[in-house]
């Protein structure tokens, strides 16, 4: 199984990542909570100042961020945050629902003690800090849950093409962040994600972790054609 140890639940300090990936972290949070904007530059040397290090630790982050689908390189602009069109948006939907409902379909069933364990407790963290209205490890913990929870399969490419896409989705997350009642209803899915493992209901299982995708695609999708369709 792959652990999710590697993932900080919040802040930078003391974790063993190097400068520029820290650097690319803080970054995703701030267009993931919408602090940067679809289509804002990213100034390297705001970058540089703001963490105090050299233009070539910032470009290796934002190569970084490019290559996770967040940012990218426009002529005579530079680096920006990624827009991405509402067809974009569906297509990704749709690989993440056939990937991770995969996964699903894979997932040992009845889960052993230990493993179930650990996924519940993780989604306990997940609803406290939510309950807190503490965003930033909301965030951190979604992803190790369901870091943890996909890891179940036993197939790494599998797990690997789960993560890449996820990370590419983080560019419209954003149009959901402040949206209490989407917080509550995303922490009432992974207890029903908990409770079906716990009873073996697989297509129950499957049928949440491709359903779980769906709001945040549809209010990108309808605020995207709002905003820049004609």
């Amino acid at each position: 199984m792959i652990t999710d140890s590697e993932i900080p639940i919040s802040g930078r300090a003391g974790t063993k990542l190097d400068l520029a990936k820290n650097i690319a972290e803080e970054l995703e949070e701030d267009i993931v909570f919408g602090r940067l904007y679809p289509r804002e530059r990213l100034i390297e040397e705001e970058i540089c100042a703001r963490f105090g290090t050299k233009r070539h630790t910032v470009r290796e982050a934002l190569s970084e961020l490019e290559r996770l689908g967040l940012i990218e390189r426009v002529r005579n602009r530079g680096a920006v945050v990624r827009l991405y069109g509402s067809d974009e948006v569906r297509e990704i939907s749709q690989l993440r629902e056939f990937l991770e409902g995969k996964a699903a379909s894979l997932i040992p069933l009845p889960l052993d003690r230990p493993a179930l364990v650990h996924i519940a407790d993780l989604q306990e963290q997940h609803a406290r800090a939510a309950q807190d209205l503490d965003t930033a490890t909301v965030f951190r913990l979604n992803i190790r849950f369901h870091r943890a929870l996909f890891s179940l399969c036993g197939n790494r490419a599998l797990i690997e093409a789960i993560e890449t896409w996820a990370q590419k989705s983080h560019a419209y997350r954003s149009i959901l962040v402040a949206d209490d009642n989407y917080l509550a209803w995303a922490v009432e899915d992974h207890r029903k994600m908990v409770e079906a493992l716990r009873d073996s209901n697989r297509s129950a299982l499957i049928a949440l972790c491709q359903g779980h995708l769906r709001p945040a695609r549809d209010r990108y999708v309808a605020t995207y054609q709002g905003r820049f369709s004609s």
